[in-house]
C-alpha cells in the first residue's frame, strides 16, 4: 500500500497531534541567537501541576495561628488542630501552618522533608482575570503576554537536553507554559508518543512515510528553515521510535494510585522518567478550582479536589522511589482567593497564594535549613490577616514573587543559568526552596 502524507495524517494524527500544537511553521532560526546554549544537568526533572481555575490557597496551606483567619470565613473555615488530631480539623504543621485534612496523604513527606510549602507568593500586578494570570504564570511576563512563549518553551530554547522526548504534556491540549519555538508534545498517555500502528501497513512503511512528510526539503523552503524543521521531524521521529520500545513492556508502578484523571496523568510522567528518554519537563493540569459558591470547607468540593491532589501527588512520589532525588513537583495556579468568603459560601478571585514544591532538591534544602537549626515546613514571609495587613483590605498581600521560585526551579534544579532570557524583566532573590 503507497502510504502518502495526507493518507498518514487522515489516519492516525501523529505527528500533527504531537507538533501540529507547536509553532513549527513559524520556527525563527535566529531565536536566541544571542543565548549561549548550555547542556542542563543530566537525569534532571520538572513536572508542573497547573491548578487551573485560582486554587483557595488560605484553605491549602491554613494559616490557623492567624487570629484573623477564624472570623474572615464560616461556611469555609477549617477548624484548628486539635488535641487528638484527625477529623476535620487542619492538620498542624508548625505551630503556625497547617494543611487541609483531606490533604492527609502528604503529611509523610513533609515529615521527612521531601515536601515544603510556599505561602503568599504572587506578583504586585494581579489583575484576578483567569486568562490573563493563567498567561503570566505560564509565560513569566508581566504586561504583553499575547506574543509570549511560554518560560518553560524558553528554558528549552535556551539549553541542550539529553534525549529525544524533553518536554510532555499529558492532556488534548499543548498549554500555554509549553509553547513557543522549540517543538514539544501534549499527548493523552505515552502510547501516543510511539510509532502509529495503521492497519494492514507494516511498521517500516510508517516510519518511511514520516520520515518523507517530515524529514524530506520541500520546493521553496528556504535553508534555515528547512533544516530546522528536519531536524525538528529527526527528533521526533527518533523519540517515537524510542517509545515504541518502551509501551510495548508492563508497567507496574511501585504504588498504588487512586483512581483519579490527575492520578492517570502522573503515573503516565513516572513511566516516562524512568523510561530515560531524557524528560525534562512535564506538564498536567487539574481544573475546578474556581470555588465562587458552596466551596465548602473540611468537606464538600474544594475537600474533593484537595484531596485527589494530595493522594495523586503522594502516588507519584511513591513510585519514582530513589529516582525523586532528580525530580521536583511544583504546583501554580492562576491566583489566590479572597480572604473572607462570599455570599454564596464560597471565595472569590483573589491575590496571593501557596505553592506546593516536593522532591530530593526539596529534600537537600530542608536539611540545609536543619543543620542551620532551622525546622521548616511552610516558607513564608506572612503579611498577616488582618484588614490593614491585606492586600486592598480584600486579599492576602503577596511577600515572596512567584518567578524567584521558578528561577530557582530553572537555575538550581534544572541546571539553565540564562534567567534574564527564560524569565525576563525580573531581578531574581533567592528563596531557597530547593538546592
Amino acid at each position: 500500500m503507497h502510504l502518502t502524507r495526507r493518507y498518514f495524517l487522515q489516519s492516525t494524527g501523529a505527528l500533527s497531534a504531537y507538533l501540529g500544537v507547536a509553532p513549527m511553521g513559524l520556527l525563527d532560526p535566529t531565536a536566541m541567537a544571542s543565548t549561549s546554549l548550555r547542556q542542563v544537568s543530566k537525569g534532571k526533572t520538572l513536572v508542573v501541576i497547573f491548578l487551573r481555575g485560582g486554587a483557595d490557597g488560605l484553605n491549602l496551606v491554613i494559616p490557623h495561628g492567624d487570629p484573623s483567619y477564624a472570623g474572615l470565613r464560616r461556611n469555609t473555615l477549617i477548624a484548628p488542630p486539635s488535641a487528638g488530631g484527625g477529623g476535620n480539623h487542619t492538620i498542624d504543621l508548625d505551630g503556625y501552618f497547617g494543611l487541609h485534612p483531606r490533604m492527609q496523604p502528604l503529611m509523610d513527606h513533609f515529615n521527612s522533608g521531601v515536601a515544603v510549602a510556599a505561602q503568599a507568593v504572587g506578583y504586585d500586578k494581579n489583575t484576578r482575570s483567569h486568562f490573563e494570570e493563567q498567561d503570566v504564570w505560564e509565560t513569566g511576563i508581566i504586561g504583553n503576554t499575547v506574543n509570549s512563549d511560554g518560560w518553560l518553551n524558553r528554558h528549552l530554547a535556551t539549553s541542550e537536553g539529553h534525549g529525544p522526548i524533553r518536554a510532555v504534556s499529558i492532556g488534548n491540549n499543548l498549554p500555554r507554559i509549553l509553547r513557543g519555538d522549540v517543538p514539544t508534545y501534549a499527548v493523552r498517555g505515552i502510547e501516543d508518543l510511539a510509532v502509529p500502528d495503521v492497519k494492514g501497513v507494516d511498521p517500516d512503511a510508517v516510519i518511511a512515510a514520516l520520515e518523507h512528510a517530515y524529514c524530506t526539503p520541500r520546493p521553496g523552503q528556504a535553508d534555515d528553515a528547512r533544516d530546522l524543521l528536519n531536524q525538528s521531524g529527526a527528533i521526533t521521529l527518533e523519540g517515537m521510535k524510542q517509545m515504541s520500545g518502551i509501551i510495548n513492556q508492563p508497567y507496574e508502578p511501585s504504588a498504588t494510585y487512586p483512581n483519579t484523571d490527575l492520578s492517570r496523568k502522573l503515573m503516565q510522567v513516572a513511566r516516562l522518567i524512568k523510561s530515560d528518554v531524557g524528560l525534562e519537563v512535564a506538564e498536567v493540569d487539574y481544573g475546578g478550582w474556581d470555588t465562587h459558591q458552596n466551596q465548602g470547607g473540611a468537606n464538600g468540593a474544594f475537600a474533593n479536589l484537595a484531596g485527589a491532589l494530595a493522594g495523586a501527588m503522594d502516588a507519584f512520589v511513591r513510585d519514582l522511589g530513589d529516582r525523586l532525588d532528580d525530580v521536583v513537583v511544583v504546583t501554580l495556579t492562576d491566583f489566590g482567593r479572597t480572604a473572607r468568603e462570599n455570599g454564596t459560601n464560597g471565595t472569590d478571585h483573589g491575590w496571593a497564594n501557596c505553592m506546593f514544591l516536593l522532591g530530593g532538591p526539596v529534600a537537600k534544602a530542608n536539611k540545609a535549613a536543619a543543620d542551620r537549626g532551622e525546622q521548616r515546613k511552610v516558607v513564608a514571609d506572612w503579611p498577616g490577616l488582618a484588614p490593614d495587613q491585606l492586600h486592598q483590605q480584600r486579599d492576602l498581600l503577596h511577600t515572596t514573587d512567584f518567578r524567584d521560585v521558578l528561577a530557582e526551579l530553572v537555575q538550581v534544579h534544572l541546571g539553565n543559568p540564562n534567567l534574564k532570557t527564560v524569565l525576563p524583566q525580573h531581578e531574581f532573590k533567592s528563596v531557597g526552596l530547593i538546592a
